[in-house]
């Protein structure tokens, strides 16, 4: 039976690597104070110690963990998340951990869909490295070769570049994002899949669109920025559909079903987001994002 981690700890770590895997992503392992699990999509607060503390934590997916050891990825978007890549060997780090809904585990014998995005891939590395069959197609996209962290791609899974550019990687690869992957890998009689996406809101957007198009279930990982982690700040809201109020990404989520998500509103500032209703919303506008 697949454990399941409902209650977050707050435990205290130290870097053990923080390196880049390509030309955004970073790897940053923590050997933490106590052994620590996590359910694939969860999602953990990270701060560090000291002169160096942020006034906000950041939410950065969990990719793996071993005993003690959390293993998570992330880009560098923005003060915050600068000041953790520069964080050196033996830095000391807050963590709370593990937070949020995670991806359904494998109940049936559907084949899965997997899309991952950029910083997107770390919940479906490790749904697959869990439960992936073979059947399932894994697609992965970057924005360049040199974007794509090679070393962490499974064999097997499939590539999509927005661009041939860069000097890593194999010649050759898919130019184009990779939901249009997917579907150039899918007949259109193909049997049913069960779709599970994470990336930027247009790669989530374009996976609800082509799930529902082929009647197939689908989850997403909606990671808005979040303040808290456990939906006090309302920093991270979702619209659900039809007026009907919103999520909080950091409690509810982040892992949603597509159907649930308010596809046409998801992605704007919450003052566009509540001035799309054209007879106004019927709930409260929610508080600004906190900055990565």
């Amino acid at each position: 039976m697949t454990p399941s981690f409902t209650t977050a700890s707050r435990l205290l770590g130290r870097v053990v690597a923080n390196e880049a895997l390509s030309s955004s992503m970073i790897r940053l392992d923590l050997d933490l104070e106590a052994p620590t699990g996590f359910l694939p999509g969860q999602f953990c607060m990270v701060n560090l110690e000291g002169g160096s503390r942020m006034p906000l934590s950041r939410p950065l997916s969990i990719l793996r963990t071993e005993g003690s050891r959390l293993s998570l990825l992330y880009k560098v978007v923005g003060h915050g998340t600068r000041l953790l890549s520069e964080a050196p060997v033996g830095a000391a780090v807050r963590v709370l951990s593990p937070l949020g809904r995670s991806f359904p585990e494998r109940d049936d014998d559907r084949p899965r869909l997997l899309l991952a995005g950029g910083v997107g891939l770390p919940p479906l590395w490790s749904w697959f490295e869990r439960y992936g069959r073979k059947g399932d197609l894994a697609c992965f996209g970057g924005r360049d070769r040199d974007d794509v962290p090679w070393g962490l791609i499974p064999p097997g899974w499939r590539v999509s570049l927005d661009s041939a550019e860069g000097g890593a990687g194999p010649a050759g690869m898919f130019v184009g994002n990779v939901v249009t992957l997917a579907e150039s890998l899918l007949p259109d009689d193909a049997p049913a899949h069960h779709v599970l996406a994470c990336g930027p809101v247009p790669l989530l957007r374009a996976a609800a669109v082509m799930a529902a198009q082929r009647g197939w279930n689908c989850e997403v990982s909606v990671e808005e920025r979040m303040g808290c982690g456990y939906g006090v700040c309302r920093g991270c809201v979702v619209p659900r559909p039809a007026a009907a109020g919103w999520w909080t990404a950091c409690q509810d989520g982040p892992i949603l079903a597509a159907d649930d998500v308010d596809w046409e509103r998801f992605g704007l500032p919450a003052d566009e987001a509540l001035a799309a209703y054209s007879d106004g919303p019927s709930c409260s506008a929610p508080a600004p994002e906190a900055s990565a």
